[in-house]
Formats: C-alpha cells, sequence, structure tokens
C-alpha cells in the first residue's frame, strides 16, 4: 500500500519505492553491513549479498497508515547472519528508517516492525521472529 498525503495543490502519492530505499540504505550502514538482507514473507532473501533490486524489497513492504496520515507503520522482512545481535542489528536499522522518515515527513513513525523470517549460515535456516520498535512523537 502506498502512502497518500493531501495538500492545498492536491493528492501527493509516495511510493513504496521510496520506503525500500531506506530500508536498503539502512543495511548498507557500517554496523549493518554484510549482516542483514531483505527478504521475502516466505524467507526467501532477494537478491545478492549487496545488490538489490528495490522494486523487488518494495513489493515485500507493508505500510500501513491513518487517513490523515498521522499514524504510520512500516512492516518488512530480512535475514540476519548467524552469530549477530538480533537487537542491535534491529535497532540500529530501525532507528536509521526512523531518522529518514522523520527528516523527510517531519515526523517519526508509530511503529517500525521487522520480521526475521531466517538466519543466515552455509544456509538459511527458517524462523519467525518479530521486533516491534515503537516511536513517540
Amino acid at each position: 500500500m502506498s502512502l497518500y498525503k493531501s495538500t492545498d495543490l492536491g493528492t501527493v502519492k509516495i511510493s513504496n519505492v521510496l520506503f525500500a530505499q531506506m530500508i536498503v540504505n539502512s543495511f548498507r550502514q557500517k554496523e549493518c553491513a554484510g549482516k542483514i538482507w531483505p527478504a521475502t514473507t516466505k524467507g526467501k532473501q532477494i537478491g545478492n549479498d549487496q545488490k538489490y533490486n528495490i522494486s523487488d524489497v518494495a513489493s515485500h513492504i507493508i505500510l500501513k497508515h491513518s487517513s490523515d496520515c498521522k499514524d504510520l507503520e512500516l512492516e518488512f522482512n530480512v535475514i540476519i547472519m548467524f552469530g549477530n545481535s538480533i537487537s542491535k542489528i534491529t535497532t540500529c536499522v530501525a532507528d536509521y528508517i526512523s531518522d529518514c522518515i522523520e527528516k523527510n515527513f517531519g515526523k517519526k513513525p508509530n511503529r517500525i516492525i521487522i520480521h526475521i523470517t531466517g538466519i543466515r549460515s552455509k544456509q538459511i535456516a527458517r524462523r519467525n521472529l518479530e521486533v516491534i520498535k515503537q516511536y513517540e512523537y
């Protein structure tokens, strides 16, 4: 679902591609590089280690918002490298995305939900974990 915002000049549609770019950029941070990858809901990794098709990532994002765009919730799936702290990586990713959303839209999202669909070592082991980062505004 895309984000729609009505202004005096008309309705503006904000595509999931913008949010997908924020997510991919958060994976490229120094603390996260090579430790986290975008995934489908079924646990398949999207793209290669550092090359992601943004439209594929965008198609697996769930964006929920109220009609007045006051409440915003972003939900996506990831695979994390075995041996890394899930808490540290998800906090780093969620905070980066939250800061980008605040910079672009003027307010932080209410929640960012990160579904961990797999843990990667030699192979990808399926997992079903959910990390929810709640933000005050």
